[in-house]
This record gives C-alpha cells, structure tokens and sequence, in this order.
C-alpha cells in the first residue's frame, strides 16, 4: 500500500473522529490509528505506524496539528477545534483536504528555497560590496 492511500485512511480516520468530537480538543496515537487501518487493509500495523508517525510529525511542522503529550509510548498527537486542520475535516471530503495539506507542503518548500536563495544572492552581493570598499579604501589610501 502506498503513503498516500495511508495519508488518505488516516485523514478519514480523523474526520471520523472529528465528527463524534464534544470538546475543543481531540486527540490520538500513531499506533492506535495504524491499528484501525489495518483492520481495513488487513496488514501488519506496524509498517503503517511509520508512515503515519511520519505524516504526523510533517502536519506538526507545518502547525497543523500539535502534540500534546510525550511519554515513554510515545507522542499524543491533538487537533484543536478552532485549527486549520479540523475546519478542512469537517467542511471537505478526505481527498480535497489531503491535496490542500500537499500544496501547503509545497507552497512551504518553494517558499524556503525561495528564501534560502535570496539569503544565498544577499550574502554574495554584500561580499562583493565589501571587497568593492575594500579596492576603493585602498586605492584611496595609496593615492593620498
């Protein structure tokens, strides 16, 4: 099975969750939603586990969801009433939301290569400026 229909069953596995929700808050472990899933993909859960504590960690760095609790089980993962994320599960079907979180992911990545560029041309441009004044302060000082 490949990451994305996993990405796609865990997605729906939190919509699911989303829907039943009473609180503000939400919460979950990788290794109870690889449980689930391989119940339908009647697989080993554990290569599951991987790929979704991966997508859990990338949804964290991109602020999509949060973790709540570390312990020697591991993370808890939690999803916020009023986020992003839970507002996405509860108005859109699982592959709209899926295809959003990619382009967030993308739109992200081109924009720190964007940045990471700039700061590259920047750091060269002040170089060059310096060894400019550097020539300049020279010539200045041998002439005078």
């Amino acid at each position: 099975m490949d990451n994305r229909k996993i990405k796609m069953l865990v997605l729906q596995f939190l919509k699911e969750i989303i829907s039943n929700a009473r609180g503000q808050l939400v919460t979950f472990r990788p290794a109870k939603i690889a449980q689930e899933i391989s119940s339908i993909t009647r697989r080993s859960p554990r290569a599951e586990s991987v790929v979704i504590r991966n997508f859990f960690e990338e949804l964290v760095e991109y602020k999509l969801i949060q973790v709540i609790k570390k312990s020697a089980r591991g993370k808890v993962y939690g999803i916020y009433r009023n986020s992003m994320l839970w507002n996405l599960l509860e108005h859109y079907d699982v592959g709209s939301v899926l295809a959003i979180i990619e382009n967030i992911m993308k739109s992200e990545g081109s924009i720190m290569v964007n940045t990471m560029t700039g700061l590259n041309n920047t750091s060269k441009f002040t170089q060059s400026e310096e060894t400019n004044v550097n020539e300049r302060t020279n010539v200045y000082t041998e002439t005078v």
